[in-house]
């Protein structure tokens, strides 16, 4: 009877730890990527335009978001206010070919 006793707890202690041993770090993984694109999501709904300033403001409602549920920031997808355009290259002059001696 006693092994029957003993058996049984240790069916049930095996059956409650069992979810837990089946939530592996992938579980966890998952859980901050879904919570970082939730964060992404909600900064463009915030602010759907695509020009400079609009995209420095996503970065940071972004960044604050991740930040409030302990994920690290993200890399800006914004250009940095400082960024100069390139400056565009300079035309050749037409090449000009030499006459053919005769």
């Amino acid at each position: 009877m006693k092994r029957l006793a003993l058996l049984i707890a240790a069916t049930g202690l095996v059956a409650a730890t069992l979810p837990a041993l089946a939530a592996g770090p992938g579980d966890a993984a998952m859980r901050r990527w879904k919570q970082a694109d939730a964060c992404v999501a909600d900064a463009t709904k915030k602010v759907p335009d695509h020009d400079a300033a609009s995209q420095r403001k996503r970065d940071t409602l972004t960044n604050d978001c991740m930040k409030a549920h302990g994920l690290p920031p993200l890399t800006n997808v914004a250009p940095p206010e400082t960024a100069q355009p390139a400056p565009a290259a300079p035309t050749a002059a037409p090449a000009t070919t030499p006459p053919k001696p005769n």
